[in-house]
């Protein structure tokens, strides 16, 4: 198990030293995760180009990214110089990374039941939070 664990934190390294191209994501997951998977067919769906790196270790995704405790999802992805942690809706993906504010990134923590990937609820209230530079998290509105 070590060796599995070295390993992805090994290529881990490797590929998030590399640019990210732009409107590609890099999703991070756990190799068992079902619901990692839907959501990223649903953000194809929605136009995202999806790249999943399964891995043992999401923790050390998650610190690398800047995405705190307590604000950490299911899956973690690195986009165009952010990190999205969680099952976050694509439209409000796509209004972050058109408004491109100074953040870590995005993050809808846990497994919250109706997100994309967790039921597809359109009028599920969800609580998407944007993570500023000092790690703290504040609400992102849906529109």
């Amino acid at each position: 198990m070590k060796t599995i664990r070295t390993f992805a934190t090994a290529t881990l390294l490797s590929l998030t030293a590399l640019p990210v191209l732009a409107g590609t994501m890099t999703l991070y997951k756990d190799p068992n995760c079902g619901c990692c998977a839907a959501h990223a067919e649903y953000l194809r769906e929605n136009g995202f180009e999806v790249e999943i790196v399964e891995t043992y270790d999401l923790a050390s995704v998650n610190a690398e990214a800047g995405v705190p405790l307590g604000q950490q999802g299911c899956h973690t992805a690195l986009i165009d110089g952010y990190a999205v942690s969680g099952h976050v809706p694509a439209d409000i993906l796509s209004r972050f990374l058109s408004e491109k504010p100074e953040a870590v990134g995005l993050s809808l923590p846990g497994m919250p039941m109706g997100a994309p990937g967790m039921g597809d609820d359109p009028e599920a209230e969800l609580d998407v939070v944007m993570i500023d530079a000092e790690g703290m998290a504040m609400p992102y509105p849906a529109k």
